[in-house]
């Protein structure tokens, strides 16, 4: 018995101390590398629609991507690129990016972007600390409001 209650004080002491491995989490899919507008207009090659990595929301296709990727503490640059089902750049969408923390809130932090051409949209974010974040792209297009989310790793 003596033996049992030691062994369940070490097992507690050693956990609340963060000495015992955590649970295994599933980590967020990382953001595809980032192809600026500036040098995907200067290359059409690296201005067409990916194969893979989109979410579909609606009839819309949205991608996301970083600078610097992968995202880091303080400024990024994030940039979307959002086609229709045909695989047409939508250039006529009024774009937001909603940042937060998945595990600790920080409450609304809203960033209009602005529109970049060949349905490319640019806005600046900060990111407060290291950890997993979201990204709620808001996309206002054809009369329709929608939102597509991105879980990601932010790293320092």
């Amino acid at each position: 018995m003596t033996n049992k209650l030691i062994a369940g004080i070490a097992v507690f002491l050693l956990a609340s101390c963060g000495m015992m491995p955590a649970p295994s989490v599933e980590q967020p899919t990382p953001i595809p590398t980032f192809t600026p507008a500036a040098s995907s207009a200067q290359d059409p090659a690296a201005n067409q629609i990916p194969a893979l990595g989109g979410k579909q929301s609606g009839d819309l296709l949205v991608w996301i991507f970083s600078d610097p990727n992968p995202p880091s503490r303080g400024e990024t640059t994030l940039e979307v690129l959002i086609a229709d089902l045909d695989g047409k750049p939508v250039s006529d969408a009024a774009i937001s990016f909603d940042i937060d923390m998945t595990n600790m809130s920080h409450g609304k932090n809203v960033t209009a972007a602005e529109s970049l051409g060949d349905g490319r949209y640019s806005g600046d974010v900060h990111f407060l600390m290291p950890g997993p974040w979201r990204v709620i792209v808001g996309i206002e297009h054809a009369g329709q409001t929608t939102t597509v989310r991105f879980d990601f790793m932010v790293a320092w």
